[in-house]
Order: C-alpha cells, then sequence, then structure tokens
C-alpha cells in the first residue's frame, strides 16, 4: 500500500471467479471465499479511492486448462460435483451449454482484461466485479 500512496495512487486487482456472486455446486467453501474477495474489493474502494486507489476484481468462469488442471485436480474437482470418472473434457461440454459464446475462455484473454484494468485507459473503473464468462450468469 505505501508503493500506491507514495505513486498518487494506481489500482488494486483481485482475482475472483464467478462462483464468488452465483455459487457452485460442491464449492460451497471456495464461492463462499471468493465472495469475501468481492466484498474486499467493493470496500477497499470506497476507503481508497479518495487517494486515487483503485480496487477491481476479476471473475473468470470455465477457461481453458492450465498446468494447475493436472489428473488429481481434475479428479477432485469431479469429486465435489458427484461425478467421480467425469474428464475436464466432459465437464466443459457440460458447462458449454450453458455459455451463450459455446466455448470455454483463452487465458489471454483474461491477461488482456488485466492489463486494461491495470492501464490509465479504465481510470473510472472501480468498486466492481468484471465477469469474464462468455455471457454465462446464473447457472
Amino acid at each position: 500500500m505505501p508503493h500506491l500512496l507514495s505513486n498518487n495512487g494506481g489500482t488494486i486487482i483481485n482475482m475472483s471467479s464467478e462462483a464468488g456472486s452465483e455459487g457452485s455446486v460442491g464449492q460451497a467453501l471456495y464461492s463462499a471465499t471468493k465472495g469475501a474477495v468481492n466484498a474486499l474489493t467493493f470496500s477497499i474502494a470506497k476507503e481508497l479511492g479518495p487517494k486515487n486507489i483503485r480496487a477491481v476484481a476479476v471473475a473468470p468462469g470455465i477457461n481453458e486448462p492450465t498446468p494447475m488442471g493436472n489428473s488429481q485436480h481434475v479428479a477432485d474437482l469431479g469429486y465435489t460435483r458427484g461425478d467421480f470418472k467425469q474428464s475436464r473434457e466432459k465437464q466443459a461440454e457440460k458447462y458449454l451449454s450453458n455459455i451463450p459464446l459455446r466455448r470455454v475462455g483463452r487465458l489471454s484473454e483474461i491477461a488482456d482484461l488485466i492489463i486494461y484494468l491495470a492501464s490509465d485507459h479504465s481510470s473510472y473503473i472501480s468498486g466492481t466485479v468484471v465477469n469474464i464468462t462468455g455471457g454465462k450468469s446464473h447457472g
């Protein structure tokens, strides 16, 4: 925080999830923690806005696999949702039907959003959660 104050402001970007505002089957604790990230973002924006410090949360939905999505992670995720044998690919297919753009997000799209939010081009965006979910909401 001292760095932001000494530079006359800046942007705090928190990583949330669509689960933080919508919930997620089998992931009550994860959803609750991401909801807390959202509330923290709102409060920081109100408290630090007068010091020219913005706060924004980015809430991705289902995205392309990352190195974290190893076979154990996929098995654990399936377990939390009551499906012990479903692959990540099958999970993604299931979710595609709820995504209007009919595809998972690309990591580069999330990175592009974060770069935009950190830039002066978004200087009036603060105290909000930006969903990047391909249009999916509540379901």
